[in-house]
């Protein structure tokens, strides 16, 4: 039964990604590329209209510069294939995630469904809480409560414990980061490669929110910019969703190239520590900020962190080489043996 479901999968996947491109292509009418072009570059590297078109710009590259990319599809297969299941479900549900990760959280936080409304009203005398739906991604959900602003507080309890929210003290970041944007929190994510003991740091990013947003993430407008590993600096200017880029914070006007990230040192090794934290987190993407008393504190975890984001599409130049030494290196498995070949089909085509 679960190879069948696996087989069901994979034949809807792919129609689903011809089927996205063929109606974006029509309604979109881009200057660059064409559907026959996607098609070519989708059966090779699984890439989505998104990759082909804005993220990594395939419509201009040619096949070897291509084959340099890993696309998202197969990231996922790679982490379906290394991936633990308990480590899944530890870093999907962020109860399980802040409990297993305790050392590195220095906010309260609580679940909606295990406090009364009094609890609620006094914490928020003294700190402003963002709620977040247990299994949220994305950003999705989440909002802010400030106490000035509630005029129903009976309301508001009810909407929290109906919707099993998690409660979280909003964290009070320190000012380097915070003057990008002082609405959101501006969190930087670490990509780690872990086996046992071994871990290495495979890449980097500075995100922050825009347009008034209180998360920093893509999907909410935020702007993200690559972060050197081994100095912690931001050489490049940063990007967004739409392939935008910056060399300053379009809200605030604050220069993001040549910003070095501060306490770069301290976040590579609290990354580096959690993942010893429990065993086989191979692939692990860590979103830290640092906050006003200079700690450095996790936020949250992905067990298949995207590549595409902050190492591939602000400079338009792919890791799959690197991707495939890292790996080799500190799990001795080639990651890209494990992507089956995708084989054309009656099913699969789109016209």
């Amino acid at each position: 039964m679960h190879r069948l479901q696996e087989m069901r999968t994979f034949w809807s996947e792919r129609y689903r990604f011809l089927k996205e491109a063929r109606n974006r292509f029509v309604s979109e009418k881009p200057k660059y590329g064409s559907f026959l072009d996607y098609k070519k570059a989708f059966w090779k590297h699984r890439v989505t209209y998104s990759e082909y078109m804005y993220s990594y710009e395939f419509w201009r590259l040619n096949e070897q510069e291509r084959d340099e990319f890993i696309s998202t599809s197969e990231m996922q297969v790679i982490y379906r294939k290394l991936g633990e299941q308990v480590v899944r479900d530890i870093f999907h549900n962020k109860v399980d995630f802040l409990t297993t990760f305790s050392p590195f959280v220095h906010r309260w936080w609580g679940m909606a469904k295990e406090l009364s409304v009094e609890e609620l009203k006094e914490k928020t005398k003294h700190f402003d809480i963002i709620a977040k739906p247990v299994d949220g991604t994305r950003g999705d959900g989440i909002f802010k409560i400030v106490a000035d602003d509630v005029s129903d507080w009976q309301q508001l309890f009810l909407k929290l414990k109906e919707n099993n929210y998690l409660l979280e003290q909003r964290i009070e970041e320190c000012d380097e980061l915070a003057a990008f944007h002082p609405v959101s929190l501006n969190t930087i994510r670490v990509v780690t490669i872990s086996k046992d003991d071994r871990c290495e740091v495979f890449g980097a990013l500075f995100r922050m929110g825009a347009h008034g947003s209180i998360i920093d993430n893509t999907h909410a407008g935020g702007i993200y910019a690559p972060i050197d590993i081994n100095t912690g600096i931001i050489d490049i200017p940063a990007i967004d969703a739409c392939n935008n880029h910056y060399d300053v914070h379009p809200d605030t006007g604050k220069r993001i190239k040549g910003f070095h990230v501060p306490k770069w040192d301290n976040i590579i090794a609290t990354c580096k520590e959690a993942s010893r934290t429990i065993p086989n987190i191979h692939f692990a993407g860590w979103d830290l900020c640092v906050n006003n008393k200079g700690e450095v504190e996790i936020i949250e975890g992905n067990h298949a962190p995207d590549f595409d984001g902050g190492m591939q599409a602000p400079l338009k130049i792919g890791v799959k080489k690197k991707l495939q030494q890292t790996v080799k290196s500190v799990m001795g498995i080639d990651p890209i043996l494990l992507i089956p070949i995708w084989k054309k089909g009656r099913k699969e085509y789109v016209k």
